[in-house]
C-alpha cells in the first residue's frame, strides 16, 4: 500500500502507530490469513529523512514483544499498482475479508476528524 501524506496535517510517527496497530510485527511473510513472501510487512521510505523517525519508531515497539519485530526497512525501489480489482477492495465487496478490523479504520478516522495526531 501506498501513503501520502501530508507531514503538517498528520505526522509519520502517528502513521506508523496505525500501521502497527494493523499487522502482526514479528510474523513473517504472514498477515491475518494470508501467506506469502508478498504478505511480508515493510516500510520503504523515499525520503532518507525519515529513517531516524521510522528506527526510533521500531525501537519502541519491539519493546512490545519478546520476539524480534520483523518488519523490513528498505528504501523504496519499485512500486506497481495492484490489479484493478483489488483497488478500493471494500467499497467493491462490502462483505469482503479484511484482518483490520472496522474499529481500526475508525480510531484512524477520530484521530483525523478531531486533531488528535
Amino acid at each position: 500500500m501506498r501513503v501520502v501524506y501530508d507531514p503538517e496535517v498528520i505526522n509519520l510517527s502517528f502513521l506508523l502507530t496505525l500501521y502497527y496497530d494493523v499487522i502482526n510485527p514479528i510474523s513473517v511473510n504472514k498477515q491475518g490469513a494470508d501467506t506469502g513472501t508478498q504478505y511480508r510487512t515493510g516500510i520503504y521510505y523515499v525520503d532518507d529523512k525519515d529513517i531516524e523517525v521510522i528506527k526510533d519508531s521500531i525501537a519502541q515497539l519491539q519493546k512490545k514483544y519478546d520476539k524480534p519485530v520483523a518488519i523490513e526497512v528498505l528504501p523504496l525501489k519499485n512500486y506497481y499498482l495492484a490489479e484493478e480489482y483489488h483497488q478500493k477492495y471494500l467499497d467493491k465487496n462490502p462483505n469482503g475479508y479484511c484482518h483490520i478490523g472496522a474499529d481500526k479504520f475508525d480510531k484512524a478516522k477520530n484521530a483525523v476528524d478531531t486533531g488528535r495526531i
